[in-house]
């Protein structure tokens, strides 16, 4: 539990006491499923510098591969894609099923297959597929250039903003505020003790603070608790297919940097090319020239009949990484008494959100977790450098 002894702070008509105020800064995906998933039962009150999913959430590209991404916690990898089965359809919300296919090149069907096969035995629904059973399922994939894919069944897409919006409309209706075009300064402490935020519209009083901000927590908590978390740029265009592909599967080719999701309008979106940055205000946009070619030449080596492809529209954002991929949800020892972080979802943090939002769940409430919480623990790091090697997810 985030406070031991915490007093209540009122009720809500006709509802339970409220046990702790909590800030969360930041209204991105994490911080309103974080909202959400508090609010019944605590004074929640979320301080956003810009407007609801207005950062990396908003640029994401909506992937939801928690089968793949945690395939040795399938506690992880259940919860989150029950969410959002059970999810689907709330307000605007959509999420849509489809399995991926991770493309192998020749040289590294062996070790593909071993993988496979090892995490089938483990009960992952996962398997290897030939060139020719490729071809077969996924006839707009161009096979003659890879062994073969590994193959996920538990995979989907939704729609990064609608998700977001869905859940900060859930939290509101629990009672949850939102404040947005306010930027947070500090995080308050007394005595060894959070006491609430300090933002350009005035202090915020609250029991518990939750530092949702993506890669801007560990900036502003650089003077309270340090986090192996440095920010990065990804890219993402959005390609008219010239005869649509409704069919295909979300995919990845690791030996190109990029990843690719068809959508319901009939045009797919590519993204990849994740590379640190030193100045990461500047970093968002338009995606580069030189990735715009690159998806561009790669298209007709991938797929059939997209020679006539062209690009509708591109754009760059940045998140947060840390050096094992996996985010740090916690409420540190070395943090003050009321602090919890949630950050470094190194462009997972859409599909993560339900997790996320029930380990914050069971650390400021004293809740048992269904899975390991040591999983995102900060002390899993022996360093707090931001300095370490960035490696993109996939490559």
């Amino acid at each position: 539990m985030v406070r031991q002894g915490a007093t209540g702070h009122g009720s809500r008509p006709g509802g339970p006491a409220v046990s702790d105020r909590v800030a969360v800064v930041g209204a991105g995906v994490v911080g309103c499923a974080v909202a959400r998933e508090l609010a019944p039962d605590h004074e929640v009150i979320v301080v956003e510098r810009d407007r609801v999913a207005g950062g990396a959430t908003g640029l994401a590209a909506g992937l939801v591969t928690m089968t793949a991404s945690y395939s040795d916690l399938p506690a992880v990898a259940d919860l989150a894609n029950g969410f959002f089965r059970a999810y689907d359809g709330t307000g605007g919300f959509r999420y849509t099923e489809r399995g991926s296919a991770e493309l192998v090149p020749p040289d590294r069907a062996g070790e593909a297959r071993r993988r496979a096969e090892r995490l089938a035995g483990e009960g992952v629904a996962v398997s290897f597929v030939g060139r020719e059973t490729l071809a077969g399922r996924y006839p707009r994939i161009d096979a003659t250039g890879v062994a073969g894919a590994v193959t996920f069944e538990e995979a989907g897409w939704v729609d990064p903003h609608a998700l977001t919006t869905a859940l900060r409309d859930d939290a509101v209706e629990r009672g949850a505020g939102f404040r947005t075009g306010s930027v947070v300064s500090s995080v308050r402490v007394e005595d060894g003790a959070v006491t609430g935020l300090g933002t350009d519209a005035g202090p915020v009083g609250a029991d518990t603070v939750v530092a949702a901000a993506g890669w801007r927590t560990a900036d502003l908590l650089a003077d309270t608790l340090s986090l192996p978390v440095r920010p990065y740029r990804t890219q993402c265009v959005v390609v008219d297919p010239a005869e649509g592909a409704p069919d295909l599967p979300i995919g990845f080719r690791p030996d190109e940097g990029v990843y690719w999701r068809p959508d319901h309008d009939g045009t797919v979106l590519v993204g990849g090319w994740a590379s640190a940055v030193e100045d990461p205000e500047c970093a968002s946009g338009d995606a580069d020239a030189a990735f715009r070619r690159h998806v561009a030449g790669l298209l007709p080596e991938t797929f059939e009949r997209m020679d006539d492809a062209t690009v509708l529209d591109d754009w760059a954002g940045v998140d947060g990484a840390t050096p094992d991929g996996r985010p740090v949800v916690d409420a540190p020892r070395e943090a003050p008494e009321g602090l919890v972080v949630a950050t470094g979802f190194h462009g997972r943090g859409v599909m993560t959100a339900p997790v996320a939002a029930r380990a914050v769940r069971s650390l400021v409430a004293g809740e048992d977790a269904p899975f390991p919480l040591s999983t995102f623990a900060l002390d899993r790091f022996e360093s707090r450098s931001r300095e370490f090697e960035f490696v993109s997810i996939g490559s």
